[in-house]
């Protein structure tokens, strides 16, 4: 009986561990591709705007990640935004607040209200 556990568990351990790496291997194959960065009034945060290349499969997109003007850019999808078939355009409005303006094609995909402490607001034109 406690052989029969063994290899089940033997099994299972295999398969996470196959999960796991295509995960990682899947991640590990996305690149960013900075297109705009636009910086704040008080000059403290930006707003950067870029495309996610994950590969043949992937199509158009513009994500949009808010960071301290300092901060590089991370290697992983947009947190304030992620849209495709269409374009962004973003805009100060303060210090605190950004309005992205969105074409009438774009596919929302990830619309956060707020993104390191920034308000955002959206607008299709």
């Amino acid at each position: 009986m406690s052989q029969l556990l063994a290899q089940k568990m033997i099994r299972l351990a295999a398969i996470l561990f196959a999960i796991l790496s295509l995960a990682g291997c899947m991640d590990n194959d996305c690149a960013n591709e900075r297109s705009t960065e636009v910086v704040s009034p008080d000059g403290t945060k930006k707003v950067v705007l870029f495309s996610r290349n994950c590969g043949a499969t992937t199509g158009f997109n513009t994500q949009g990640t808010v960071l301290e003007r300092t901060e590089a850019l991370p290697d992983s999808a947009g947190s304030a935004f992620i849209i495709d078939q269409g374009t962004a355009k973003v805009t100060w409005t303060d210090n605190t607040k950004i309005l992205v303006n969105l074409e009438s094609n774009a596919r929302v995909l990830k619309k956060e209200l707020s993104d390191h402490g920034v308000t955002i607001e959206y607008q299709t034109k």
